[in-house]
């Protein structure tokens, strides 16, 4: 009896060793992190007015792409790319094409799908990029505050296999900075006026 005692635990003892070694690794995106709830918490939560001029370097192809983003009040948006302008209003949105004055009545977002973001990259795009990047965090977030056009800028860095990515929100609700391996956004001015030419759907009278 003590022979088979002794041989059950020299085989059990193995496998639970072997068990801690091959179980399953802790995901550090289960539970709420302070650091990422201190960005979320202030992302897409901007109502104006103000506007934000920005810098969105997009890696494939590097090239840089200026962008305006005026927030009239929370129904009331325009976001410019170069020639394409998208505008929020109480009835919706529309998508126009600045230099010939037509528009789409609905945000598409296939007219800037080369730039590798979304009418939306200021606010809640990334917001909903960090609910799905922490899903792949393997280990924990790192929290900063630092200064962008003279505002502090709440921050997050996560780490992952591939390396880190790195967003900021200003106080206002605005993107400040994203670092992502396929996007780098910066930006660049901020004021509290609006231009009401910014909500034109063409270039005539600008």
């Amino acid at each position: 009896m003590r022979l088979f005692r002794s041989f059950a635990v020299a085989i059990v003892a193995p496998l639970l060793f072997s068990g801690c070694i091959t179980g399953e690794r802790p995901s550090f995106g289960s539970q709420a992190d302070p650091a990422i709830e201190a960005v979320l918490s202030k992302l897409d939560t901007s109502i104006g007015p103000f506007t934000a001029s920005y810098s969105i370097l997009t890696r494939f192809g590097n090239f840089v792409t200026p962008v305006t983003v005026a927030i009239q009040n929370e129904s009331e948006r325009s976001i410019t790319f170069g020639d394409i302008r998208f505008l929020q209003s109480v009835g919706g949105f529309r998508t126009c094409t600045l230099s010939t004055g037509q528009c789409s009545i609905t945000a598409d977002d296939a007219t800037i799908s080369n730039l590798s973001v979304t009418h939306e990259f200021y606010g809640s795009a990334p917001a909903a990029r960090i609910r799905q990047d922490v899903t792949a965090m393997v280990g924990p977030a790192i929290a900063s505050v630092e200064q962008f056009v003279d505002q502090t800028a709440t921050c997050v860095q996560l780490s992952f296999t591939s390396g880190t990515k790195k967003y900021c929100v200003l106080e206002n609700g605005m993107l400040a900075y994203q670092d992502t391996p396929d996007l780098q956004i910066t930006i660049t001015k901020l004021t509290d006026t609006i231009d009401v030419r910014m909500f034109n759907t063409s270039l005539a009278g600008q």
